[in-house]
């Protein structure tokens, strides 16, 4: 027969050390979770969300179709027409028109002379602008356009950008650069990376910075817009502030569903 009371008091002891053994478990999830920013649950199975998990993969065709080109140019000698009738989206402008458009990240390659572009807002010229734009924006894909390629007073210019093309040169040649620049610049690591990057210069942790991937992403997920003072809660730097809204919706606008 079954000793009812002897399986009672067992059953109970069983329950009681389970009950300490998922409270103790809990507990030690909660350390883990607050000590690295990570967001496991409480069997441990990770559910941090990451941006490659929502990013999409597209086609070269698909981009060279979809990522807007701006060429700066004084002169006018880049083949608009050869590049439009072979399926890219390109506008030219002899000088910057409108600076807040590009550094707004509005231009996904911007390809920029040196010379006789922006006398107008910057005593560098082509070079300030340059300048400029990759210290508020380190993600922007700037190519060099300039027959200047060897002056050595140039350097800084040609170092800066993400590419050169020497002026003049031929369509082929041209798309070549450009093919390339869209191959291997236009992947989320490449903007990951900075994003990573920008946050180590201003000597972010490595908690906050998986908290803060944790927070956008969960607006990215539910297609809602980022509420920026929540997400951006572990810093008081402006000039970080602006860099980190920039280059993350850079990555939502080229490689999710979801761009706002």
């Amino acid at each position: 027969m079954i000793n009812w009371i002897d399986f009672t008091t067992g059953l109970a002891y069983t329950l009681v050390a389970a009950l300490i053994v998922g409270i103790m478990n809990f507990i030690a999830v909660k350390i883990s979770n607050h000590f690295t920013g990570n967001s496991f649950n409480f069997i441990w199975k990770d559910k941090t969300k990451r941006f490659s998990k929502v990013a999409k993969n597209q086609s070269f065709e698909e981009l060279k179709k979809r990522l807007k080109i701006i060429i700066i140019d004084d002169e006018d000698i880049f083949p608009i027409t050869l590049f439009k009738d072979n399926g890219y989206s390109v506008e030219k402008w002899d000088t910057v028109e409108n600076y807040s458009k590009l550094e707004s990240g509005f231009y996904d390659i911007i390809v920029l002379d040196i010379l006789g572009v922006a006398q107008h807002i910057s005593e560098e010229d082509g070079f300030g602008v340059l300048a400029s734009l990759k210290n508020n924006n380190p993600s922007q894909i700037i190519i060099a356009y300039s027959a200047h390629s060897y002056d050595l007073t140039k350097r800084k210019f040609w170092e800066l950008a993400d590419e050169t093309i020497a002026k003049p040169s031929q369509f082929l040649k041209m798309k070549e650069v450009i093919d390339n620049v869209i191959t291997t610049k236009f992947n989320p690591n490449r903007y990951l990376n900075i994003l990573s990057e920008t946050l180590n210069e201003y000597n972010i942790r490595k908690k906050e910075k998986t908290q803060f991937e944790n927070k956008y992403l969960t607006f990215v997920a539910n297609r809602q817009a980022p509420n920026w003072d929540a997400i951006l809660s572990f810093t008081n730097n402006e000039e970080l502030k602006r860099k980190i809204k920039t280059i993350s919706k850079t990555i939502v606008k080229n490689f999710t569903d979801y761009g706002h």
